[in-house]
């Protein structure tokens, strides 16, 4: 393995199929009834489930041709835990649209324009949207492990799933980013490929988040956009945060483990105990 991938080999991918009762009751808008935040993560919820399925689909067009051993059983780990993300979101979107958000209509887009990105891109370009948005995804699970507390008020099953799923993307954040370097290595499609993806994922959510409260009826108070932008982008605020990951990802020779996050997962089941306790193997 490069130096780089060196970085990577200490890391256990354990897929961890989890018993979350998704059926249970939920405020509708749950991150403290603001609509902006809730609308926010529900967005996000409705991209996991197809999403992880296009990035295990961009990680298998190369996964026959990796030779090295570590890399092939983080390969196995990596599949292993989008699957079971990408299951535990459907019940919870399904959660989510019983409470009369368009959660169904979203997910129809998306798998159309999934589709399309599988046709119209090459393995190149989508195993670089897949090493993007893995990048993202970390970077919003080191600010939620960072700073557990602000699920506090979430209804329990969001809470639960979001600090496991957070947990498991950390632990095979580098997985498509090796496959990358191994198989792909052009630096300049990497930073091009990250630009485009974030300007087209804000926009996705943004549109999804308009969708669910144009189907609720609900006009958000001053109150909930003061918050919203607080939480999003006040001093500690978890968009603010996330810029600092993104800068670094366009540096020549950015590798994801320069960020050392393994102090947040190593012994996250002493932690948040409750949430180990749900693990079904």
């Amino acid at each position: 393995m490069t130096e780089h991938n060196n970085k990577s080999q200490s890391v256990e991918i354990k897929p961890r199929r989890m018993a979350f009762d998704t059926a249970a009751p939920m405020r509708k808008y749950t991150f403290k009834d603001n609509s902006l935040v809730s609308t926010f993560f529900y967005s996000l919820s409705a991209l996991f489930p197809d999403g992880e399925r296009f990035f295990i689909h961009s990680v298998r067009n190369y996964q026959n041709e990796i030779k090295d051993p570590v890399l092939l059983a983080q390969i196995r780990g990596f599949i292993g835990q989008e699957a079971h993300h990408g299951h535990s979101h459907e019940g919870l979107n399904n959660t989510i649209h019983d409470m009369g958000f368009p959660m169904h209509e979203i997910t129809n887009r998306l798998q159309k324009r999934i589709g399309f990105l599988k046709k119209k891109l090459g393995r190149g370009r989508q195993l670089a949207l897949t090493v993007a948005m893995e990048h993202f995804t970390a970077s919003m699970a080191e600010f939620l492990l960072k700073n557990p507390e602000i699920l506090d008020d979430v209804d329990p099953t969001i809470r639960q799933m979001l600090i496991w799923h957070a947990v498991e993307e950390i632990e095979h954040k580098a997985v498509a980013f090796d496959i990358y370097r191994l198989k792909v290595n052009n630096e300049k499609l990497r930073k091009r490929v990250m630009f485009i993806s974030i300007i087209g994922l804000f926009s996705r959510l943004a549109y999804y988040q308009f969708l669910m409260l144009k189907a609720d009826r609900h006009f958000p108070s001053l109150r909930e956009w003061v918050e919203a932008t607080k939480f999003f982008w006040g001093k500690k605020g978890i968009l603010r945060d996330n810029l600092k990951s993104m800068r670094l990802f366009f540096q020549d020779g950015f590798h994801p483990w320069d960020i050392d996050q393994h102090a947040l997962i190593d012994g996250w089941q002493e932690r948040f105990p409750d949430i180990a306790a749900l693990q079904m193997n």
